[in-house]
């Protein structure tokens, strides 16, 4: 297949709709995003997890098909990414004691490695492991291999998800009849696209402000130290503006993006009256009480998680996700946490080249979907094989074979074709070439009925 049939597809699946995006990995290492495609799913899924299945599995057949037809291809797999509430990192040690100081193996590590994949936990599975340190004696390091002690412990960080969050993806994906080509884990494939070495190294936090959750991932030493889904996020600020003015939760998500503002120092003395429906107006005070009150609880559960670690966090707080695209929301966190390094992060729409014809959203969005595209290696599209054209000789077999017509033989005289001499059969017909075996086995029983005609 040509390079210009090799697409890579990736879908997610967020709170408010399901998305897919299509493209393909440039020479010069950057993406060109192909199409992008999304179906409401807000009666589908629910913090990322699935619980309607034949809405999902439909909506993913619409995403997939609209592919199909504005690409001239048929897609057959798709990177698919997971996230939602039970996403979370588990810390877990495995020590061994050994009866003499030996040389520690990398057989040693993997056996390691294995003991701590056999961990279960309830009504979960492990998806990643990320190992973070060897303690050797009464030190922590990173690479054991090659060191002789009698006594070891090693210490992962186990990223877990809940059973029916995979169950229920394998079971549409399969229902929609596209192959999965790799789960992958969305916060860590974003904070890979998003955040330096230099910043994971020194130690930082990614905040996904998302719909329905705020996801968590803390780095140190370039290593994932911490993971956590908070069940709180974008729609909660839009469901307390619908309650409180009794409007449609489409006329709220609209004044919260045109006229919300996550931090306000002070309220004005003359505020702005926003007109909303029934020729009702708002006052652009009780709109920030609002968003302001939501927003400072979902702050106040990020910090609670991150406190204890934060002068580790030398690179600081860099935030992303749809929800984040509030106005001020680095101000916010400031405020509310006294922690002054905060910054938005760079959306990656801006560093991917764009197909004209495809509509993108603005801002942070679509940046886990792009993230997802990034990480994807192998070709999402069915390839068609060629056929090989049959002989000369073996078109002329199977022709002769399709019309029943009597083997060819050899004679002078119109008359005696008529009355068919007999002939022997290797006078006249070749020998069959390899491959067609049942085309020969044909011809000898024509060939036997030919002379069961002669005997009569």
């Amino acid at each position: 297949m040509g390079a210009d049939k090799e697409i890579i597809v990736a879908l997610e699946f967020g709170t408010s709709s399901i998305r897919g995006i299509a493209g393909r990995k440039k020479a010069d290492g950057t993406i060109q995003i192909l199409d992008i495609e999304q179906e409401r799913a807000t009666d589908a899924i629910q913090r990322g997890v699935i619980y309607n299945i034949d809405k999902t599995t439909q909506a993913i057949t619409n995403i997939i098909t609209r592919f199909n037809e504005r690409l001239n291809v048929t897609i057959e797999r798709a990177y698919v990414g997971v996230g939602g509430q039970s996403l979370h990192t588990v810390p877990n040690p495995v020590s061994r004691s050994l009866t003499t100081k030996v040389k520690i193996t990398p057989e040693l590590v993997d056996n390691l490695m294995d003991n701590n994949r056999a961990t279960t936990y309830a009504d979960s599975q492990i998806l990643e492991v990320v190992p973070q340190e060897y303690i050797v004696g009464n030190r922590a390091i990173m690479d054991p291999i090659g060191i002789q002690t009698d006594q070891i412990e090693a210490h992962f960080m186990n990223v877990v998800a809940k059973n029916v969050l995979l169950e229920n993806i394998n079971k549409c994906m399969h229902m929609a009849g596209i192959e999965i080509a790799e789960l992958l884990i969305s916060p860590l494939m974003l904070a890979d696209a998003l955040l330096s070495d230099s910043e994971k190294r020194s130690g930082c936090v990614m905040i996904d402000f998302g719909a329905g959750t705020t996801t968590v991932a803390v780095y140190n030493g370039n290593l994932l130290r911490r993971l956590v889904v908070i069940p709180l996020g974008g729609n909660n600020l839009t469901n307390d503006i619908s309650a409180a003015h009794q409007m449609e939760f489409e006329e709220a998500e609209s004044l919260k993006r045109k006229s919300g503002v996550a931090y306000v120092a002070m309220e004005s003395d003359n505020p702005q009256m926003i007109p909303i429906s029934n020729d009702r107006t708002l006052s652009e005070n009780d709109l920030q009480n609002i968003i302001g009150a939501r927003q400072e609880e979902i702050i106040a559960n990020v910090w609670h998680q991150i406190e204890d670690i934060s002068n580790t966090l030398l690179s600081g707080i860099i935030i992303t996700g749809g929800a984040a695209q509030i106005k001020d929301m680095p101000e916010a966190i400031k405020h509310f946490t006294q922690f002054q390094k905060v910054k938005l992060a760079k959306s990656l729409i801006t560093i991917s080249d764009v197909d004209p014809n495809v509509n993108t959203p603005q801002g942070h969005g679509i940046d886990t979907l792009i993230a997802l595209l990034m990480h994807g290696d192998s070709n999402c599209v069915k390839e068609e094989k060629e056929e090989e054209k049959p002989t000369e000789t073996e078109q002329e077999e199977e022709k002769n074979a399709e019309e029943g017509e009597k083997p060819k033989v050899n004679s002078t005289d119109t008359k005696e074709k008529e009355k068919t001499e007999e002939l022997e059969p290797e006078e006249t017909i070749e020998k069959p070439k390899k491959g067609f075996s049942e085309r020969w086995k044909k011809f000898g029983q024509a060939w036997e009925r030919l002379f069961e005609g002669e005997e009569e």
